[in-house]
């Protein structure tokens, strides 16, 4: 479609009005794909750029089907749990002695099952784009058990006061009266509501809603799809094997040899087809376009792969990438997995921490407890604030690698320094700003690298390595 773009004039563009509808980008000023309104106010109480409802469901009801039946996208989501969640599994932190079994009680509990179900839990979020629990809280105990919902049946979220940052309550299908979203009250510090509402993947501040981790790449995946499909049926449609057959003199003579043949069969396989030199045959070949196709599905697959964050290598193909390659792609696709898995251990940080409240509630815990800060001067905290949920480290570190790395960038600054292109102190701020770089801690003092081995300088880095959530937790603990 033609028209004129705002800021290089008159071309062609592929982006319509109704697409900028289906998507909320237009702000209101796009047209409707079900009745054609333009400058319409959302019923459902979404923002100016929120996401259309009808949207949200087609792209959670796609993701369902493309992890059920497309290999691909259950290697996607897969992959992602597994780094998340998978391997050692989802743990609790909790060094106090009188919160811990509360804790313990919130995440083993038979009809809970965090333990247990923290895969299947994530691919859920993932598959949504959003985690909706609603709460059951013993009026008496104030022990905590879940119940998820489907965030189809959200209609409306509302906000307190209006602001995005604030949502206040969810209003269900099928109940009378919203429920009340989690939330920390100021006053008391003790988190209270009836349901857990985390929307991830939104684009904007102002989005109520999430959005389903696969909704960018749904297209791609059906495509590629449809592309070995389409390769897969054309191979079965030419192994039908077919023959030319020229038959010297006029239609008669056609007729005779074919009575005479006893039709127009393919010869059986190991037989011998005998003729004279007035009859020719020649095999019919299709081709199956497999050369095109394969290019096709790899350029798909290239733009899945680099819309979910993963390396091309890790989904397919991976005949085509050496040691080298693969080493650096690692760090950005660590780094992306490692995001994912911060944002699901905050959300089940959030909910224990809830379950931790209750218990304050009810009496159970006390609303302060006694601990000590990273200076080791004593403090109180509330009890939630001593737990933690830590999950497993997403790709360790390869010190030997990075020692290695330092070690040739500072063979390199010393020839510098020889051949008098940068004086010693310049090479020295150097090797102390890659230092920082790459290990991320201010170069240790007296650190010779162009006088210590890999092994050496390995570790030091694995000493100098910034602490992890699981040792970060220990600095609040309850004094003894």
């Amino acid at each position: 479609m033609a028209r004129r773009n705002w800021l290089f004039g008159a071309r062609a563009v592929e982006t319509s009005p109704k697409d900028l509808a289906v998507s909320g980008a237009a702000s209101g000023w796009g047209v409707d794909p079900i009745d054609g309104d333009r400058n319409f106010v959302r019923a459902d109480g979404g923002g100016p750029r929120e996401v259309p409802a009808y949207t949200l469901e087609y792209a959670r009801t796609l993701s369902i089907h493309a992890y059920r039946t497309n290999p691909m996208a259950r290697a996607i989501v897969d992959t992602y749990t597994s780094f998340a969640v998978g391997d050692s599994g989802v743990t609790l932190q909790c060094t106090d002695p009188l919160v811990r079994p509360v804790v313990d009680r919130w995440w083993t509990d038979p009809r809970n099952q965090l333990a247990d179900l923290q895969t299947l839990l994530c691919r859920d979020w993932m598959l949504q784009g959003e985690l909706v629990w609603e709460f059951m809280v013993g009026s008496v105990s104030g022990v905590v058990r879940y119940s998820p919902i489907d965030p189809a049946r959200i209609k409306r979220v509302n906000l307190d006061r209006g602001n995005p940052l604030w949502h206040k309550s969810l209003e269900i299908s099928g109940r009378d009266e919203p429920l009340e979203i989690v939330a920390l009250d100021d006053e008391t510090e003790v988190r209270s509501g009836q349901v857990a509402f985390f929307p991830s993947w939104r684009a904007l501040i102002t989005d109520r809603r999430g959005t389903p981790f696969l909704a960018p790449v749904l297209d791609d995946l059906e495509a590629y799809g449809q592309v070995l499909s389409n390769l897969v049926d054309r191979t079965a449609i030419a192994r039908y094997l077919a023959f030319d057959v020229e038959v010297q003199g006029d239609q008669g003579a056609v007729d005779e040899f074919v009575k005479n043949r006893g039709g127009r069969h393919l010869p059986p396989s190991g037989s011998i087809e005998v003729h004279n030199q007035g009859v020719k045959w020649q095999k019919m070949e299709v081709s199956t376009g497999s050369f095109e196709d394969t290019n096709t599905s790899g350029a798909i697959l290239t733009n899945v792969a680099g819309g979910t964050g993963l390396a091309k290598t890790w989904l397919a193909e991976s005949e085509g990438a050496n040691r080298a390659t693969s080493l650096s792609m690692a760090e950005p696709v660590r780094r992306r997995v490692g995001g994912l898995q911060g944002e699901w251990l905050r959300i089940m940080t959030e909910n224990t921490r809830f379950a931790v409240d209750q218990a304050v509630a009810v009496g159970r815990l006390p609303k302060l407890v006694d601990a000590v800060d990273e200076t080791g001067e004593p403090i109180s905290v509330p009890p939630s604030q001593l737990v933690r949920v830590v999950g497993p480290e997403v790709a360790a570190a390869d010190a030997q690698i990075t020692a290695q790395t330092l070690l040739n960038l500072s063979t390199g600054l010393d020839n510098f320094v020889k051949s008098g292109i940068m004086t010693l102190e310049a090479a020295e701020l150097a090797a102390s700003k890659a230092w920082e770089q790459f290990v991320g801690t201010p170069m240790p003092k007296g650190l010779k690298l162009t006088a210590s081995s890999a092994d050496d300088v390995a570790e030091e880095i694995d000493g100098a390595t910034p602490p992890t959530p699981a040792t970060e937790s220990r600095v609040i603990r309850r004094v003894i």
